[in-house]
C-alpha cells in the first residue's frame, strides 16, 4: 500500500471554512466600529454622519438641550432620543448670514423638556441639510448646506466666504434642481 502525503479535499474544504469564519468575524467587528464611529456627531462630522444615519427616511430634525449634551430626532411628528453619542464642546453657539451679509447668532431656537434648545438641525428629504456656523470649544466650522462636508475655519471671515460663496455658487449653476 502506498501512502499519500497530501491533504484530503474534505481537509482543505474545513480549512478554507475555518478561515472564512475567521475573516467574515474579523471584517464585520471593523464594520460595526466603523459604524458606530459614525454615529457619533460632532461639529466636523455633523452633516456626514447625520445624512448617512437618515438618508431617505424623509425630512428629519436634530435638536439638542443641555448644552448640547443631549440630542433628540424628529421624524413623523415622533420624537425620539439619539441613540449615537454626541460631542459638540462646550459653549456651543449657532451663526446664520443673514441678507445684508452679516453673521446674526442664533439664540432662540425653542424649548424641549422645558430646556432651552442649543442646536436645530436639519436634513432634508433631498439630502440637503441647514447651513450653519458653530462657534464652540472645539473651534468654529461651517456648515454647508448641499452635500458638503463640515470645514474647519480659522475664523469667522473664513466661514463668511465660504458661506457666500456656495450662496453664488448655487445661485449661478442650477445644478441642484
Amino acid at each position: 500500500m502506498r501512502y499519500s502525503r497530501a491533504f484530503t479535499l474534505l481537509e482543505l474544504i474545513v480549512v478554507i471554512f475555518i478561515i472564512t469564519m475567521v475573516g467574515a468575524m474579523v471584517f464585520s467587528s471593523a464594520a460595526h466600529k466603523e459604524k458606530q464611529e459614525n454615529r457619533v456627531l460632532d461639529s466636523s462630522s455633523l452633516p456626514t454622519s447625520f445624512r448617512n444615519s437618515f438618508q431617505g427616511q424623509g425630512d428629519i430634525e436634530l435638536f439638542c438641550i443641555k448644552k448640547c449634551q443631549e440630542c433628540y430626532t424628529l421624524q413623523h411628528g415622533q420624537i425620539s432620543a439619539y441613540d449615537g453619542g454626541v460631542k459638540f464642546g462646550k459653549d456651543v453657539e449657532l451663526y446664520k448670514l443673514d441678507n445684508n451679509d452679516h453673521f446674526v447668532k442664533l439664540d432662540e431656537l425653542g424649548r424641549f423638556k422645558d430646556k432651552k434648545l442649543c442646536l436645530r438641525y436639519h436634513l432634508y428629504p433631498n439630502g440637503s441639510t441647514t447651513q450653519l456656523v458653530i462657534k464652540s470649544s472645539n473651534g468654529i466650522f461651517y456648515l454647508p448646506s448641499f452635500f458638503g462636508k463640515a470645514k474647519k475655519v480659522q475664523d469667522m471671515d473664513e466661514a463668511k466666504e465660504l458661506w457666500i460663496k456656495e450662496k453664488y455658487d448655487l445661485r449661478d449653476s442650477g445644478a441642484f434642481y
